[in-house]
């Protein structure tokens, strides 16, 4: 769903990063929609990529209830985590719900992977590679902004890990808490 609205939102209002914020009051809610615009169609083609690897490379270590609401509260999340904690001037694209939801997602399959170092070890190099990533966009600055045709927000991918590490966690404790108090 999320990448349908993405391609709508490119398609049908291609301007509404840019513009947006003359048509809406609320930068919250103009951060809500601008996630599903983008800078052009190679920006939008990254994050549909980037959707597609999230949702088929951890669809067995998730259920579809799981996937649901990590998905609406990564939009949520982001929303609110530009708006109130690490504000910006503008912002579309789907990168920081995108590294919410990779980081979530990550969290579950380590959880819920046994630990059997064959199984394993391809998420600790993905969890490697997550860490190494944010730490180069914090100190680089904006080396790659030429590769999507406009400024990135780094921001927004350190608060997307942010929120998918605290769902994430917040998913494993209460698994763990349920097998303690199973329901009677």
């Amino acid at each position: 769903m999320i990448g349908i609205l993405a391609i709508a939102g490119q398609v049908f209002a291609p301007d509404f990063a840019r513009q947006g914020l003359d048509l809406i009051d609320s930068f919250f809610i103009y951060i809500l929609i601008a996630q599903f615009t983008h800078l052009g169609w190679v920006h939008l083609s990254l994050n549909l990529a980037g959707l597609a690897i999230v949702a088929w490379g951890f669809s067995n270590q998730r259920s579809q209830r799981e996937w649901l609401w990590v998905q609406l509260l990564s939009l949520v999340w982001l929303a609110f985590y530009l708006s109130q904690i690490e504000p910006v001037q503008w912002y579309c694209g789907l990168s920081g719900a995108l590294h919410f939801q990779f980081t979530a997602c990550l969290l579950l399959a380590l959880h819920r992977t046994p630990s059997k170092p064959a199984l394993g070890w391809p998420l600790w190099v993905l969890a490697a590679g997550l860490i190494a990533k944010l730490i180069l966009e914090w100190n680089s600055g904006h080396t790659t902004d030429a590769l999507v045709g406009g400024p990135i927000a780094f921001e927004a991918h350190r608060g997307g890990a942010l929120g998918g590490l605290l769902f994430g966690l917040a998913i494993i404790f209460r698994s763990w808490w349920l097998e303690q108090n199973p329901p009677s």
